[in-house]
């Protein structure tokens, strides 16, 4: 299937050729590649003049996705997209077909984006953002989504990470400084994300271990490293990343807004990296997201209270008490202690995270006598006894064994008696390894 080098005289003529070029049945894959060929060539010579359009462009790459070569040698066409990009000879044009394509596949079928991490995509995709940004703001938004989706979904191999350049970052977090009100920069709007979502990738490489089976110097998390040491040039990400959480309703995104968080309230140097009044607007919307969340979401409600604990007990909130009424009464709500019965019962998991705020010392004194609070202390205090009262039994004899008694003193201590004893149902939980999002789950990487 040969290209023909014409000039067509009106968009009319543009979609009557290319309806008829994809709508051709191809048998072989020596014809599969030739058609891939010619439609990239064919619709990259009109992409600046009938597909100028974002509606256009992804009109033309739906019918290509919907075309009778790629249905049925999907694989095959993939492949052969994603080897064409990752050569890197493209022209401009091109590359934006080729991205398009990969994005709304891959948005449909994850299989595209896990194809693109084993041909090593994801590098040259960075490469495009960091080393060819002049290439045109098209090309630039498109392989933004292209590596937000990318991490999204999947685990990138450590060599991926390794060409996530500090000073690539930078420019990220200097975008975003640069564009203060994302809701009118859709552009803006895709860095916050992939500022997130490299996040969530170095959050997933400190439990892993390469399958290789080498040894890798751990990878430093760029994007808390530079906050740590800039943050205060950088603040307008803090303060768009808690409107976007205020107002986001997708779990995915949420819960990428919520690893950040933690990440800034678990580091030292970032304790106080946002505003006051960023940080009050961030208590309400715990506040609200919490009483409001439903029991079937239980995931993202521990991930809330896991955040919650180090904000309460590391930001600027341990000075200003902020909202403390308002903290205690949800926190005794999530505690059960002020709940109808219509509720479901709380498991082990809420129960444990919820006392871990409580505990937070400025807030403590509001749940002395909650019975959550004191149950650890009864408990403890409980055991002691049970331990008190079988030791007695064995160092006083009864009257059965007095006479062996009288003769040989008892060699058995209280902690060793505790030894004995059943041990009491734990309640630490297992380690919390962050797992892929697309998959639902999300919980902060290495938190119990």
């Amino acid at each position: 299937m040969d290209f023909i080098d014409y000039q067509l005289e009106n968009k009319e003529q543009f979609w009557a050729e290319l309806d008829d070029m994809i709508s051709r049945q191809i048998y072989s894959s020596s014809l599969i590649e030739s058609a891939v060929k010619s439609f990239l060539r064919f619709t990259a010579l009109y992409v600046d003049e009938y597909l100028a359009a974002d509606e256009d462009l992804m009109r033309c790459c739906y019918k290509f996705i919907d075309s009778p070569v790629f249905v049925k040698h999907r694989g095959h066409v993939r492949r052969k997209l994603i080897t064409t990009l990752v050569k890197g000879t493209c022209s401009l044009q091109t590359m934006i077909i080729i991205g398009v394509i990969l994005l709304l596949d891959g948005r449909a079928h994850v299989d595209t984006f896990e194809m693109m991490a084993e041909e090593e995509a994801c590098r040259l995709v960075i490469d495009v953002l960091w080393h060819r940004r002049d290439y045109g703001p098209r090309l630039h938004q498109i392989f933004l989504e292209l590596l937000y989706e990318m991490c999204r979904v999947q685990r990138l191999q450590f060599s991926d990470m390794e060409a996530v350049a500090e000073d690539f970052v930078e420019y990220l977090f200097q975008a975003v400084e640069n564009n203060e009100d994302y809701d009118n920069d859709p552009y803006s709007y895709s860095v916050i994300r992939i500022l997130l979502v490299l996040n969530e990738q170095y959050m997933l490489l400190v439990n892993h271990t390469p399958s290789s089976g080498k040894n890798y110097e751990p990878l430093e998390n760029m994007v808390v490293s530079i906050l740590a040491q800039k943050g205060s040039s950088y603040k307008t990400f803090g303060t768009n990343i808690i409107i976007l959480l205020n107002r986001e309703r997708e779990p995915c995104l949420q819960l990428l807004i919520l690893k950040m968080l933690y990440q800034l309230f678990t580091t030292e140097s970032t304790f106080e990296y946002f505003y006051t009044n960023d940080l009050r607007v961030l208590t309400d919307v715990f506040i609200r997201e919490l009483h409001d969340l439903p029991d079937d979401s239980e995931t993202l409600r521990h991930t809330f209270l896991r955040v919650l604990h180090p904000m309460l007990a590391h930001s600027q909130l341990r000075h200003t008490h902020y909202k403390s009424d308002e903290l205690v009464k949800l926190l005794r709500s999530l505690a059960g202690t002020s709940r109808s019965a219509h509720y479901l019962p709380i498991s082990e998991t809420t129960s444990r995270l919820v006392l871990r705020c409580m505990r937070v010392p400025w807030l403590s004194l509001g749940f002395a006598q909650d019975e959550l609070y004191m149950k650890p202390q009864k408990q403890q205090q409980q055991q002691q006894q049970q331990q008190n009262d079988l030791g007695m039994s064995y160092l006083q004899p009864t009257d059965s064994t007095a006479s062996s008694a009288s003769s040989d003193s008892s060699t058995l201590s209280l902690p060793d008696m505790a030894v004995t004893l059943p041990p009491s149902p734990s309640r630490t939980g297992s380690n919390v390894k962050s797992a892929s999002l697309a998959r639902g789950s999300g919980l902060i990487a290495g938190e119990a």
